[in-house]
């Protein structure tokens, strides 16, 4: 039996989407209150996000965006900062587990859907778009589709930016900030080089009606038999979204994960230290303040998709107080790494291992 599943063709930036319309659809499947949803969301304007991990001040020239009044939000879902241009779109699922097609792990959720998203590329435009690890779609090395994924509380959130239209490379290139063990592993160096658009790839406009059937067709290949019904939002995720969107835009919670927020008060014989290690999955950073050889503070940051996405905070928990000993951080970090439900895809436990010691070794 043909399922039915909730279909929206929306008009917000991405930073609005996921402060106030993302969350809002996610809270009302889990609340019991909507059908499984599909999204298609076609930007008026150019902006900027960064993952609920990262720190904005480390991933983001927000100098240089204020100068050109570009919106930079944190969203509340997991990956790295992600740039949509004007006439770009976002492909978004909001799914039950509870569905047999659906996927329950984000390690099995990357490679399906986003290798289905390759295939309906391939089938509708003609050029040989890839699935590479772990989430991003590629052709010939040029990144895509860039995409994050959430599975919390039997629901799956998966996000797929759909690159359209050409990128402005001034903004690209001044505004994200790159740090080099983010590319040590690609062919291509840059933003610009790294970064491809849909029309470029296909040789042609791309118009409203293009992005749809791409997207009918790539739920087809990873769900089977459903029906897209064209649906609105409820009542009550209406009130979400006004919730979400008046948190989501506080400072408290933009500059949650920066060093000027959780490091306001530094004892003066404390000693900073930053280390990166770039896992498959993304880039992990560890800055530690090291006191009387002990972990005083540390800030865990990453552009990675970890389930449940608080394993970060727990971590820092773990080790603050900690002697600074690899053996001890080792541990404390293992006993979290490993613990029931904890699943970070694309990484191992030697990457955080890495990142802390690395840190400790510049103070």
């Amino acid at each position: 039996m043909k399922r039915q599943w909730r279909f929206m063709l929306l008009e917000e930036t991405y930073a609005d989407f996921s402060i106030g319309t993302s969350p809002a659809l996610e809270r009302g499947l889990m609340d019991g209150l909507s059908l499984n949803t599909v999204v298609l969301n076609v930007f008026p304007e150019d902006s900027f996000t960064v993952g609920v991990l990262d720190d904005p001040e480390k991933a983001i020239d927000l100098k240089f965006c204020r100068q050109k009044g570009i919106v930079v939000r944190r969203r509340n879902t997991t990956g790295g900062t992600i740039y949509t241009a004007k006439g770009s779109a976002v492909i978004c699922y909001y799914l039950r587990t509870s569905d047999p097609a659906v996927p329950r792990t984000i390690g099995e959720a990357f490679p399906r859907i986003l290798g289905d998203f390759a295939a309906a590329a391939q089938n509708l435009f003609g050029f040989p778009a890839k699935y590479r690890p772990l989430n991003d779609v590629e052709v010939e090395g040029r990144k895509l589709m860039p995409s994050s994924c959430k599975v919390e509380r039997n629901i799956l959130v998966f996000r797929l930016v759909l690159n359209v239209k050409l990128q402005n490379k001034e903004v690209t290139s001044k505004a994200i900030l790159m740090p080099p063990e983010k590319v040590q592993d690609k062919t291509l160096k840059t933003v610009e080089e790294r970064m491809t658009h849909l029309e470029r790839e296909a040789g042609r406009e791309i118009t409203s009606l293009d992005l749809e059937n791409f997207v009918r067709l790539a739920v087809h290949l990873s769900f089977g038999d459903v029906e897209l019904a064209p649906g609105e939002m409820t009542g009550s995720e209406k009130n979400y979204c006004r919730e979400f969107r008046a948190l989501y835009s506080q400072d408290n919670w933009f500059l949650a994960n920066s060093e000027a927020y959780r490091f306001k008060k530094i004892p003066p014989e404390a000693k900073r230290g930053e280390g990166r290690v770039k896992a498959v999955a993304g880039l992990i950073r560890a800055v530690v303040l090291k006191r009387d050889d002990r972990i005083h503070d540390i800030i865990l940051t990453g552009d990675f998709h970890p389930r449940p996405h608080t394993v970060l905070s727990d971590m820092e928990s773990a080790l603050r107080g900690s002697p600074a000993w690899e053996d001890e951080i080792r541990r404390r970090i293992g006993e979290v790494y490993h613990r029931p439900g904890v699943e970070i895809s694309g990484t191992n436990l030697e990457d955080f291992i890495s990142a802390v010691i690395g840190a400790l070794a510049g103070c």
